[in-house]
């Protein structure tokens, strides 16, 4: 019994060692009370749980005003994705990561502004901005992640005639990027309510069903940090 509480005391602080996966936390902590707070009877403390839930979005917003550079030094990696075992996937990549370089600067004057550390600049412009890149860099993860299944497909067909990679470990690919479509997917829901109202469904969803696809596509992205460790 010690032995196994050890052990996920250790991989419980393995995960908050890394930023991803300290903001994996918080952002299953945010989710999750938002779920349980647009779902309590309790008017009062289901407010208490809806401001919690802002707090912990409030300080990943914070946290993420300092991923501009590590976001360029990997741009500056990728580059225009030589290494992408597909060309289609090396597109989507570059787009990405133009869209994501460019969505910082916007979400840090939508943040001053928040806060009112700058004045005569419209937030709900800046903030409006800022779900439109969100959803672009989604949807197109999310298209890259769909063509990487398809390579995964082919190689895994021609693998069998070579075995170059284990059979195992292919399988263990193809589910991981399942995976991540699927929690991509939710999160292109949620993106699209952020949107300004009157786009598909843009404001739409209640504030349990933004919890609940939240707090979904969160406990999912842990599952698979933890997951991708089998995939050697």
């Amino acid at each position: 019994m010690a032995s196994m509480l050890q052990v996920i005391l250790d991989e419980i602080c393995l995960l908050l060692e890394t930023y991803r996966g300290r903001d994996k936390v918080l952002r299953t902590l945010c989710y999750t009370t938002k779920l349980v707070g647009g779902i309590h009877k309790n008017k009062s403390f289901a407010k208490k749980l809806l401001q919690f839930s802002s707090q912990m979005s409030g300080t990943r917003a914070t946290l993420r005003l300092l991923d501009d550079l590590p976001m360029l030094q990997y741009n500056l990696q990728y580059q225009f994705g030589h290494e992408e075992p597909d060309k289609y996937m090396a597109q989507f990549g570059v787009l990405t990561n133009i869209i994501d370089q460019v969505y910082y600067p916007i979400e840090k004057i939508s943040w001053l502004a928040e806060h009112k550390l700058i004045t005569g600049v419209d937030n709900n412009r800046w903030d409006s901005l800022s779900s439109i890149c969100w959803v672009a860099s989604i949807y197109l993860t999310l298209l890259k992640s769909l063509r990487y299944l398809s390579v995964l497909q082919k190689n895994k067909y021609n693998n069998k005639k070579d075995n170059s990679i284990p059979l195992e470990k292919m399988n263990k690919m193809q589910i991981f990027e399942i995976l991540t479509s699927i929690r991509l997917t939710m999160d292109l829901v949620h993106a699209i309510n952020t949107l300004p109202q009157g786009f598909l469904w843009s404001s739409k969803l209640s504030t349990w069903q933004v919890g609940l696809i939240g707090s979904m596509s969160s406990v999912l992205g842990i599952y698979q940090i933890f997951y991708k460790r089998k995939i050697v």
